[in-house]
């Protein structure tokens, strides 16, 4: 059974910036888009929509509950959908394997909203779980593997480059001081000595926010993963084609820019703006995910 924490289902499955996502990627008729994110299915469904009658969509997703809500949203479109279990990298590596080629291809970084919103999962720091923070829960660490066993100055690297914590030599310090005399078994677990540790409680952006992100970016290895897939993407798109990267981690941001910078030196295709795309204002205001987000679009070069 899974437990919704109290108050956020409502913004479980709100795509972020779908309509700029649609426009700068040019979607029309008949295309085809492999979503490496699906979640709950939101873009791909706004993709098939603006595609129709016979646009198409591949989704794939390493959290299998998220395929079976993908499937259940996304079944009015019945054949121009095709769901597959897998992380970004492989999901792209099989495509190519079986010589596909598509007009778009999505990442949508980070954790979802869905995810945050189930309790037993360990993403959020809001309820008591067990501290686990996979997205696919068949393989890997745990969170509390790692704040377990991890050397504490392995900790306070990741703890800095993955989770922009400042004070991140003195919560690695106090988490292996803790887990000498008890190790950490939920998210209560980890946010109750982040805060002692900081000698801070609450507030708009809780004291343990950017710990729990860092575990969560590692436990999934969401940059390598990142670094591995947009090349593939690239190959994967025919002439012409748009790879959208939506993301919510300035480190994940600096990927993406400086993949696309040396993707355009190389004269494989361009960038389609400048500057990384926000939301509006008011999709940031109804849909307060949507904040931190920044969408970059690559235009593959045409055929010689």
């Amino acid at each position: 059974m899974i437990r919704m924490a109290t108050g956020e289902a409502s913004m479980s499955h709100v795509p972020v910036m779908a309509g700029e996502v649609l426009r700068n990627i040019g979607a029309a008729p008949g295309q085809r888009m492999v979503d490496l994110t699906v979640g709950a299915g939101g873009h791909a469904g706004a993709f098939l929509r603006a595609t129709a009658p016979t646009g198409t969509v591949v989704g794939c997703d390493r959290d299998r509950e998220a395929l079976e809500l993908a499937e259940a949203n996304l079944i009015a479109f019945g054949p121009r959908v095709t769901l597959r279990h897998g992380d970004s990298a492989s999901c792209l590596r099989a495509l190519l394997a079986e010589g596909v080629a598509v007009d778009a291809v999505l990442l949508d970084l980070g954790v979802s909203s869905m995810q945050l919103d189930e309790i037993d999962r360990g993403f959020t720091l809001r309820e008591d779980a067990p501290l686990d923070m996979r997205m696919d829960a068949s393989e890997g660490r745990t969170a509390a593997d790692v704040v377990n066993e991890l050397p504490e100055a392995e900790l306070a690297r990741v703890l800095r480059e993955l989770g922009d914590e400042p004070r991140a030599d003195r919560i690695a310090r106090a988490l292996v001081e803790r887990r000498a005399r008890r190790p950490f078994r939920t998210t209560g677990d980890l946010r109750d000595l982040v805060e002692q540790a900081l000698h801070r409680r609450g507030g708009r952006i809780h004291p343990a926010t950017r710990t729990f992100q860092a575990l969560r970016m590692l436990v999934n290895r969401e940059l390598e993963l990142l670094v591995e897939s947009l090349p593939l993407a690239l190959r994967l798109l025919r002439p012409g084609g748009h790879l959208a990267v939506i993301a919510f981690h300035s480190g994940e941001d600096r990927i993406v820019k400086q993949w696309m910078r040396e993707a355009a030196g190389r004269g494989e295709g361009e960038s389609v703006s400048k500057r990384p795309i926000t939301p509006e204002r008011e999709e940031q205001r109804s849909n307060r995910r949507s904040r931190s987000a920044r969408l970059r679009v690559f235009r593959k070069a045409d055929a010689s």
